[in-house]
């Protein structure tokens, strides 16, 4: 929401930005096109100034000079000079049909709008009434006349009109920004509600209305992708669940049969031999069945934790001591090394999980090792507070296929190996908020919490 209200304050400031930006350019505009106006009646001013001082007198007569011929043939198409009775006293190219005496209305009619369609410029002088004309259709003449007081009124509403509209431009601005913040605050919700998986109906209207249809129909479709997940998962939950339910009576009257033939006298030492071959597989095939439950309800998180204090050192020394009572081959050895801080630190977790994580990781090494490996576990502290664990081998080290398989980079072409051990830690480790990466293919690094 935050960076939405961004956006519309930037909208709004943007909006009244160009309304300035417009309303000065207009105002430059009319200045520049008063001043243009301006400049023009005074050029024509200035051009029958110019045109009289080139005027003398000739035996009674008005005389024009070379120079103001031309300087009148640059600016104007014809002239003329009326005395006082309204004779044409001297004309330079004036048209037959305008050369003939003027009346007072006639001259008080073309001084202030045309004559024959000509624009008319006039100016009093020593001589008479001179006359000069521009080109048809050139020159625009107005003329009009208002009070004083209404002169003044218009001056002094003239700021008040701007500002008032200045005031409703804004209220127009603050208007739609409001409707498109609403517009926008539809979708920024629906796109938070989309982020949490929650289905989402937008209104397809207004300027958002291709946005929400899109959004709308991601919804849906994701919707359907969930319902197909969770069918699999259903589905793939129940046959593991059957499967195991299924397998598990069976099995259990093969390890007991296997149990007592190994034990029974009539048998060849050969025979026992195969009969404990027979349950130590079946019990690896029971083990498979438990990780196989295990890690799909891991992955489902239907896997309660009973969260309780622990101490590192005591779990990692009773795992290891089961591990040699066990009866760990001769050409493995288990070295463990507790720094001092950690001896007697408690954390929180679920202690069989955590155990079944470790031990998960050290048979992985002992079981890919058999012609022998040292396998050393570590703990220490580290400078944040969290305690960290640390286990290598100096065996063939984890293949870089299955650290890619664990850690999501392996392409989907490429067929996923047998990693239920390890795969089984990572998810204890997840759920309990740890984290576990892989140093190089022989180590593997454990951040657990802060101690409790």
């Amino acid at each position: 929401m935050k960076n939405l209200s961004k956006i519309i304050s930037r909208y709004l400031l943007s909006a009244v930005l160009m309304l300035f930006i417009t309303l000065f350019l207009n105002v430059f505009l009319y200045v520049v096109s008063g001043f243009q106006v301006i400049r023009a009646t005074k050029h024509n001013v200035s051009n029958s100034r110019i045109i009289e001082e080139e005027l003398t007198q000739d035996a009674g007569s008005p005389v024009l000079s070379e120079a103001g011929y031309d300087y009148l043939s640059q600016n104007y198409v014809w002239a003329m000079i009326l005395d006082d009775d309204g004779q044409v006293a001297w004309n330079w190219q004036l048209p037959v049909h305008l050369h003939h005496a003027y009346t007072p209305n006639q001259i008080a009619a073309f001084s202030k709008w045309y004559l024959d369609d000509y624009p008319i410029t006039e100016r009093v002088t020593d001589y008479g009434l001179l006359v000069l004309a521009q080109e048809k259709y050139t020159i625009w003449k107005q003329n009009f006349s208002d009070p004083v007081w209404r002169i003044k009124y218009i001056s002094h509403m003239i700021p008040i009109t701007l500002a008032v509209n200045l005031f409703l431009i804004f209220l127009m601005v603050l208007f739609f920004g409001f409707r498109f913040y609403r517009s926008l605050r539809i979708l920024v919700d629906g796109i938070q509600n989309l982020s949490e998986q929650k289905p989402i109906r937008l209104p397809e209207k207004g300027m958002t209305e291709l946005l929400a249809r899109q959004l709308n129909q991601t919804s849906a479709l994701l919707i359907e992708q969930r319902q197909r997940l969770d069918q699999r998962d259903d589905a793939r939950t129940a046959w593991i669940s059957g499967v195991s339910h299924d397998i598990r009576t069976p099995l259990s009257l093969i390890m007991g049969y296997a149990s007592d033939l190994k034990k029974d006298p009539s048998l060849s030492r050969e025979q026992r031999r195969l009969a404990e071959i027979m349950e130590h597989q079946s019990l690896q095939i029971k083990r498979l069945i438990e990780d196989l439950n295990l890690t799909s309800r891991l992955e489902y998180h239907m896997q309660p934790l009973r969260i309780t204090g622990l101490k590192p050192s005591r779990l990692l020394r009773t795992l290891i001591s089961d591990l040699y009572n066990q009866g760990l081959s001769s050409v493995h050895d288990i070295d463990l090394y507790i720094a001092p801080e950690v001896e007697q630190l408690t954390v929180t977790g679920d202690l069989s999980l955590l155990t079944r994580a470790f031990s998960n990781l050290i048979q992985n090494s002992i079981r890919h090792n058999p012609e022998g490996c040292t396998v050393t576990v570590t703990a220490c502290l580290q400078e944040n507070g969290k305690i960290s664990f640390q286990i290598s081998d100096s065996g063939c080290g984890i293949p870089d296929v299955v650290i890619r398989a664990l850690t999501s980079s392996l392409p989907d072409s490429q067929k996923a190996p047998h990693i239920m051990g390890l795969r089984i830690a990572w998810q204890i480790f997840h759920a309990h908020g740890w984290e576990m990466a892989f140093t190089d293919a022989n180590t593997i690094h454990i951040t657990g919490n802060a101690p409790a």
